[in-house]
């Protein structure tokens, strides 16, 4: 059976075969034709295919992409989230670890620093850099010390002149101030060799009376002198006010006058004193003294003004009466204070004046002997202003060359009431020059008028004396300041009663 079916299939094959040798005659000629077209369609086919594989592709590499960024985030998040537990749990772990061991922590700081300073310490020798008058190059941290601790205080002005004590803190670059419970390190000082004379008087500002208010300073306290800030510590402060200027209070501290700006503190009440304080002053002026043991200088100087001459015994007595009951000799300075009610002088005040510059050496050795103050009035013709140099002396004012008589009408006819002006002030900026700028003046026999004021003023002048037996007061006119006339006949007993 299986035979049968091979040989006829291969029968048929072998028709096939013939069959088709027959066709195939027949079909070249159509196969030709058809070719052109068919190849055509297939490079088209297989055109659109590519275009469509093409962009199948790029659809499906898109849709990768968009699946890539979907995906990242999460994995970002995840790790992110992961990495911030990792971290916090370090961070408290580290913390604890600080806290259980910060006194061992602090101590070993401390050991590596102490260790740092002695290996400085073998390096500089810090007494190098003391001197017991300093000056300071820059400005400096001002420390205190607590618990054997150097700490910051404030700060304190560069150029300032300082005095330094010696102390076993020397040794640790730590010098402290004289005066002053501070220190400052050895850097940035120089030292200052002081060439001027030193001043032996105690300052006027220890004799003012305290106002009974007082002044609380902010966080800070800045420290003022001649508007110039000198230095600053940090903590707010208390002081009774010594004097109310226009733009500041005067303080005390450490026995040294400073200025507090009004803006930097606010006043309350207080009872810083009982003590009591004048409401007026007597200023006493005087003339020629001589010297007793001096027979020559006595004669001539009464035979100059017998009413104005003064032995030194007589002038000594007056001056002693005063100091033994107690009575504070002012500055012009005071004064001006107090006219102007800045300041509360003692009850027991008198201003003492001496006028012209002719025999002086005598009642300026009394003043020293018994530590009082005066002021002279010089005129500038009769004498150098270094010949009357002393701790017990301010001079002013008498004018240049205008202690003459017979120049105008009136009076004894003082040239201040009517010489030209160019001429009055020349007069007065050399008298001013003279004596270092000088803006106290003393009419020459007591004689002014309204020309003479208007010219003071122009060429600077601030205060002016004339006579009259009355005492200054608060608001009295400074170019109109009365003073008492002391003359040979005047007695310890007058005395009493013009400054009582």
């Amino acid at each position: 059976m299986e035979k049968d079916n091979k040989v006829n299939s291969s029968k048929n094959y072998k028709n096939k075969n013939n069959k088709g040798k027959k066709n195939n005659k027949n079909n070249n000629k159509n196969n030709y034709k058809n070719n052109t077209s068919n190849n055509k369609y297939k490079n088209n086919k297989k055109k659109v295919k590519n275009e469509v594989k093409i962009n199948l592709d790029e659809d499906i590499k898109e849709n990768i992409k968009e699946e890539k960024l979907i995906k990242k985030p999460k994995k970002v998040k995840m790790r992110l989230w992961i990495k911030i537990v990792i971290f916090l749990f370090f961070l408290i772990v580290l913390l604890s670890i600080l806290f259980v061991f910060r006194k061992e922590i602090t101590s070993f700081v401390d050991k590596i620093k102490e260790g740092s300073k002695e290996t400085i310490k073998e390096v500089i020798n810090y007494n190098d850099y003391f001197f017991d008058t300093v000056k300071l190059k820059e400005d400096k941290t001002l420390y205190k010390l607590e618990d054997n601790k150097f700490l910051e205080a404030g700060l304190i002005k560069k150029d300032l002149v300082l005095e330094l004590i010696e102390t076993e803190n020397n040794e640790k670059g730590y010098f402290k101030l004289k005066d002053f419970d501070f220190y400052i390190d050895y850097k940035d000082l120089e030292e200052y060799i002081n060439t001027e004379e030193e001043e032996t008087s105690s300052p006027t500002y220890t004799n003012y009376v305290p106002f009974n208010e007082s002044i609380k300073t902010k966080e800070k306290t800045n420290f003022y002198l001649n508007d110039n800030l000198e230095f600053t510590l940090n903590e707010s402060m208390d002081f009774p006010i010594i004097i109310k200027d226009t733009n500041y209070y005067g303080i005390i501290y450490r026995d040294k006058l400073y200025y507090i700006k009004k803006d930097e503190a606010e006043v309350y009440k207080n009872n810083n004193t009982n003590l009591k304080y004048t409401s007026g002053i007597a200023a006493l002026v005087y003339h020629y003294v001589y010297d007793s043991s001096d027979i020559e200088e006595a004669e001539k100087c009464k035979s100059w003004n017998t009413t104005i001459c003064l032995s030194d015994k007589q002038f000594k007595e007056h001056m002693s009466y005063l100091k033994d009951n107690g009575f504070y000799t002012a500055t012009m300075n005071d004064i001006s204070l107090f006219i102007d009610g800045k300041i509360r002088l003692p009850e027991k005040t008198v201003l003492i004046t001496i006028d012209d510059g002719y025999f002086t050496k005598a009642s300026i050795k009394v003043l020293e002997e018994l530590n009082m103050h005066a002021t002279i009035f010089l005129i500038g013709v009769v004498g150098n202003p270094d010949n009357y140099k002393s701790p017990s002396i301010e001079l002013h004012s008498h004018s240049y060359d205008m202690h003459k008589t017979g120049v105008c009408p009136g009076g004894q006819g003082g040239p201040i009431k009517c010489m030209a002006r160019d001429k009055i002030l020349e007069d007065l900026r050399k008298s001013r020059e003279q004596l270092n700028g000088s803006t106290v003046f003393c009419y020459p026999f007591f004689e002014y008028n309204d020309y003479a004021i208007s010219l003071l003023k122009e060429a600077g002048f601030e205060m002016a004396f004339i006579g009259g037996r009355t005492k200054i007061k608060v608001g009295s006119d400074k170019y109109k300041l009365p003073r008492y006339g002391i003359i040979n006949t005047t007695y310890v007993s007058d005395i009493k009663k013009i400054v009582n």
